[in-house]
C-alpha cells in the first residue's frame, strides 16, 4: 500500500511497481520498471474551480486543443460515472508522443470535502488491451483520507 500524506490518499500497488513525486505538480506516478503503463494521481487545485466533472472534462479538452497541447488528439469518450460514491467522469483519448500513439483514461472527480482528485493511466495504443485492467485494479483499491 502506498500512502500519500500530501495528497491524502493512499492505493495498493503491484509488486515491482514504484511511486514517484513529481517535483513541480501535485501528482504521483506509478508504473513498473521496464514496462509501457503509467498511472497518476493528481489532486492539484484547478484555476477554476468545477463541480460537473464531465463539463470540466470537455472545457479542458477545448484548452488543450486550442493551445495545440495534444499531437494527433483523438477524443474516444467523455463519460459520467461515479467513483467512491461521487460524481465523476471518464475522458478516454489517444494522442502520439515521441512518435508513438498512447492510449489514455483519466477519471476525475472531487472528495466530499471539495478537493478535485484524476486518476490517469496511460500505455501504448498497441497494449491497451492488454494493460487496460491496471487501471481498473488501482482506482479499486484507491482511497481518500
Amino acid at each position: 500500500m502506498y500512502t500519500s500524506a500530501a495528497g491524502r490518499f493512499s492505493i495498493a500497488l503491484p509488486r515491482q511497481w514504484r511511486a514517484q513525486k513529481h517535483a513541480t505538480r501535485d501528482s504521483v506516478s506509478f508504473s513498473r520498471p521496464g514496462a509501457t503503463g503509467t498511472m497518476i494521481v493528481e489532486w492539484t487545485v484547478p484555476d477554476i474551480p468545477w463541480d460537473d466533472p464531465r463539463e470540466h472534462w470537455i472545457g479542458l479538452e477545448k484548452e488543450i486543443l486550442a493551445k495545440g497541447l495534444f499531437k494527433k488528439y483523438e477524443r474516444i469518450r467523455i463519460t459520467p460515472t461515479t467513483f467512491l460514491g461521487r460524481k465523476a467522469a471518464d475522458w478516454e483519448f489517444t494522442r502520439e508522443r515521441d512518435g508513438s500513439t498512447i492510449h489514455v483514461i483519466n477519471r476525475g472527480f472531487h472528495t466530499a470535502d471539495g478537493r478535485p482528485y484524476a486518476l490517469y493511466w496511460e500505455t501504448t495504443h498497441a497494449r491497451w488491451p492488454r494493460d487496460r485492467h491496471h487501471f481498473a485494479a488501482l482506482a479499486r483499491t484507491f482511497r481518500t483520507r
